[in-house]
């Protein structure tokens, strides 16, 4: 029963709208795009993806359960795509995140790889995309930290203070209104 339960709970978290499977999505359109990308452009583009669908989706790209925005030195940060990406550090990422669902008694690690499957929120990632395509990262972090931005009300030095998705979902309002 307990491995039923957790099989379920990693099903459900593999097919379930995260920050991991929109990270995930990003990478595959770096890919098919024969693009690079790096940890704080994939870092900013999922944060940005999630501020344009609380506009105008009314809805969060991330699951609250597991995902929370935080103010950073470098901008808005989700920690759960910061620890899944690190070990990149300054490299171009080039495999997806996954989760380890099973270890057979053999020693096989069984994985499996969040996947988005949202349209909507596929369409925002990729208006993003498009929107960001030739910006850099530097200039991403920049965007981010301007006067008024949901990162500049929340960010203190030496904390991580949690940036509310109400922050972040007005300030998409207004920029769609711009």
């Amino acid at each position: 029963m307990r491995k039923f339960l957790y099989n379920n709970f990693i099903n459900y978290l593999i097919m379930r709208l995260n920050a991991i499977s929109l990270a995930n999505y990003f990478i595959d359109i770096a890919s098919s795009n024969r693009m690079n990308i790096y940890q704080i452009g994939l870092m900013k583009r999922v944060y940005f993806t999630h501020g344009f669908c609380l506009a105008i989706l009314n809805k969060s790209a991330l699951d609250p359960r597991f995902d929370v925005v935080e103010a950073w030195k470098n901008g808005p940060v989700i920690p759960s795509v910061y620890h899944s990406f690190k070990h990149f550090k300054d490299n171009n990422i080039t495999e997806k995140s996954f989760f380890v669902t099973d270890i057979k008694p053999d020693g096989e690690i069984v994985t499996e790889t969040p996947i988005l499957e949202d349209i909507d929120v596929k369409k925002i990632a990729e208006f993003v995309w498009r929107r960001y395509l030739e910006v850099s990262d530097f200039d991403l972090v920049q965007l981010t930290h301007r006067k008024g931005t949901p990162w500049f009300l929340c960010y203190k030095e030496g904390t991580n203070n949690p940036i509310p998705d109400l922050y972040t979902e007005l300030f998409y309002k207004k920029l769609i209104k711009k």
